[in-house]
C-alpha cells in the first residue's frame, strides 16, 4: 500500500470527530497505508500556530475551513479569519509548494474578494503567491442559474514563494 501522488506521509486536522472517523474509513476504501497518514482532532488554527514554533512545513497544504460567512453582515469579521488562517496556511507551506484554499461562504464567494484576502495573507505572511487555479463547485454540484445563493463554493491553488 502506498499513498497517492509521490506522498511520503499525510497529517490531517478537523475538530469534527466523524469527519476524521469517515477520513480513517477512506484510508482503508482507497487501500492506502495507514501507517502513513495521521489524524488529529485539533483546532487548524492552533494546530498552524505550534506547527510553525516547532518549524514544520509542509510541501502541500489544504486549507478547507467551514463557512466562516454565512452573511454578509459579518463579511468584514470574516474577511480577517480568512486572512490570518491564510496566513498561517502560506507560513507553513514549503516555498515553491502548493496551498489549495477553500471558501464555503456564499457571501465571501459572491463578494469577488476571496483574491484579495489571500493577497493580503501572502503580505502578511512574508510570502508571494500566484494562482495556478481558481474553481467552484465541481461538476457533481451544478448550480441553478435562477438560485445564485447556489454558487457558494471557492477553490484556489497557489503556488507560494
Amino acid at each position: 500500500m502506498q499513498l497517492r501522488g509521490g506522498a511520503v506521509d499525510v497529517t490531517g486536522v478537523d475538530t469534527s470527530l466523524p469527519a476524521l472517523e469517515l477520513a480513517k474509513e477512506n484510508i482503508a476504501l482507497n487501500n492506502m497505508d495507514p501507517g502513513r497518514i495521521s489524524f488529529l482532532r485539533e483546532d487548524a488554527t492552533e494546530f498552524m500556530k505550534g506547527a510553525l514554533l516547532r518549524n514544520k512545513s509542509w510541501d502541500i497544504v489544504i486549507l478547507d475551513p467551514p463557512k466562516l460567512a454565512p452573511s454578509k453582515k459579518v463579511l468584514h469579521s470574516a474577511s480577517g479569519m480568512y486572512r490570518s488562517l491564510n496566513s498561517l496556511a502560506m507560513q507553513l507551506t514549503k516555498r515553491g509548494g502548493l496551498l489549495m484554499t477553500c471558501s464555503c461562504s456564499g457571501a465571501m464567494t459572491q463578494s469577488g474578494m476571496f483574491l484579495h484576502i489571500l493577497q493580503r495573507a501572502a503580505s502578511m505572511a512574508g510570502r508571494q503567491v500566484t494562482v495556478l487555479r481558481q474553481a467552484g463547485a465541481a461538476s457533481d454540484h451544478p448550480i441553478d442559474p435562477s438560485y445564485p445563493e447556489g454558487s457558494y463554493l471557492s477553490n484556489i491553488l497557489l503556488r507560494v514563494l
